[in-house]
């Protein structure tokens, strides 16, 4: 697609409420400036791309559409509009058949050219039915794509299609190897049919080169990677601003492109996005840290507050150490946790220049809240609002039950905050549930 040949781009294909068109006008703005070069419009709440995708967009979802692939190819850049048809296709239906040329046609006529089609999240059986005519679900998912595929052709013959797999990484494929499944995908799917892969797992820390060698070989091409990194729409407590990472810069060789779907909340994604658009563009050596310093000083322009206070680069990059990536804190972060470890393993008279450390650490967390709660910028506020909150509820009670500990508590004595009490702060039936299933390593 286009005249770049690595994809590089994003893929809005959160479960959740989808980005407004003011954000996504945003998101363009950045890519264009970044040199990236494909958006994937693809959010699982769009009711009519994934569970009424058999209902054609209405006159006026129809003009929003229209004008948003204006917008996107306005900027330089690939406009690929997903289908997600598994949730309940009868890939034996020809009334199916016919309903999905009916909306890649709707779709042609937006000015759309380039396609996904999608399977993922789906069982991954046949129905009574659909065994009588196709020997697998690779073979059923092959033919509804390649046929979606000449449909587009037939009008449009410059039309791209890409596919994601049901199997999309190898937790639910198995040794990629020994996958009939993938096998068969590879050899009946369209050669020009690009395939979506996430890695060793849906959210992976790394992804080794050699696994996808390994992987070509199996579907007879290279793989496009959809990095669900800092994708955040499983766990909402969870949000990522830490830098594009954990993917060896030779990965590029092997793979058709990279498409990062990433946090729900669209104004926490400027450092997510901008070092993987630094990672495409990286030549000879590639430093995840010193990408991250690079864009984060390149984000705090816009941390502006009322009343004359200013959020500094420190402050910024404390703040995305906090909540940096799915298997790791930052730096400062760090720290900050081994410090606390310290303390508590430690008799407060020998606690010196860590307690007093971490006591201005509880301090300046307080601080910085007060000033991102005065952000000119209220939709980047919004997006970090919650999270930032409960990182300084959490600074207050450490640094109580610290005070607590210096005033030395009897032996039956508990920790009282009426700021934070039991059922209140922490509460909740979700939380009452996780308490069962301690799930740390």
């Amino acid at each position: 697609m286009g005249a770049n040949p690595f994809i590089c781009g994003v893929v809005e294909g959160f479960y959740g409420r989808p980005w407004s068109g003011a954000q996504r006008g945003q998101l363009f703005a950045w890519m264009q400036s970044w040199g990236m070069n494909t958006y994937l419009y693809a959010p699982k709440d769009d009711l009519k791309h994934r569970l009424l995708w058999r209902e054609l967009y209405t006159e006026r979802e129809a003009a929003e559409l229209k004008a948003l692939i204006r917008n996107c190819r306005g900027k330089g850049l690939n406009f690929v509009c997903a289908v997600a048809p598994g949730l309940d296709l009868s890939y034996s239906s020809r009334k199916d058949m016919a309903r999905l040329r009916r909306k890649a046609s709707q779709l042609l006529r937006l000015g759309c050219t380039h396609f996904a089609i999608t399977f993922d999240d789906i069982q991954p059986v046949l129905s009574k039915e659909d065994s009588r005519m196709f020997n697998s679900l690779a073979d059923a998912q092959s033919v509804v794509a390649n046929d979606f595929l000449k449909h587009l052709r037939d009008q449009a013959p410059e039309a791209t299609l890409l596919f994601c797999p049901t199997h999309y990484c190898e937790r639910m494929s198995g040794p990629v190897r020994h996958s009939d499944y993938l096998k068969q995908l590879g050899k009946l799917l369209d050669s020009s049919i690009g395939i979506f892969w996430t890695g060793p797992e849906i959210v992976s820390e790394t992804i080794p080169a050699e696994s996808i060698r390994e992987l070509q070989r199996v579907l007879r091409r290279k793989p496009l990677l959809w990095d669900n990194l800092h994708a955040n729409d499983y766990d909402l407590r969870r949000i990522y601003l830490g830098p594009y990472a954990g993917r060896p810069l030779e990965l590029r060789n092997e793979v058709a492109g990279i498409l990062s779907n990433p946090n729900c909340e669209f104004e926490a994604n400027y450092i997510p996005l901008r070092t993987l658009a630094m990672f495409a563009q990286a030549k000879g050596h590639w430093n995840a840290q010193k990408a991250f310093h690079t864009a984060l000083k390149d984000w705090s322009l816009q941390w502006k507050a009322h009343h004359g206070r200013r959020i500094s680069p420190r402050e910024l990059e404390f703040l995305c150490d906090c909540f940096h990536l799915p298997f790791r804190h930052g730096r400062c972060a760090e720290t900050f946790i081994e410090d606390f470890r310290f303390l508590l393993r430690t008799p407060t008279r020998k606690w010196g220049v860590i307690g007093r450390r971490f006591e201005k650490k509880c301090s300046d967390i307080l601080d910085l809240f007060e000033k991102i709660a005065a952000l000119r910028n209220r939709e980047l506020l919004h997006a970090l609002y919650r999270h930032v909150w409960e990182l300084k509820e959490e600074a207050v009670l450490l640094r109580k039950y610290l005070h607590w500990l210096k005033a030395g508590p009897g032996l039956k004595q508990r920790l009282a905050s009426p700021d934070h009490r039991p059922k209140v702060y922490r509460g909740g039936l979700v939380a009452d549930l996780q308490r069962f299933l301690p799930m740390d390593e």
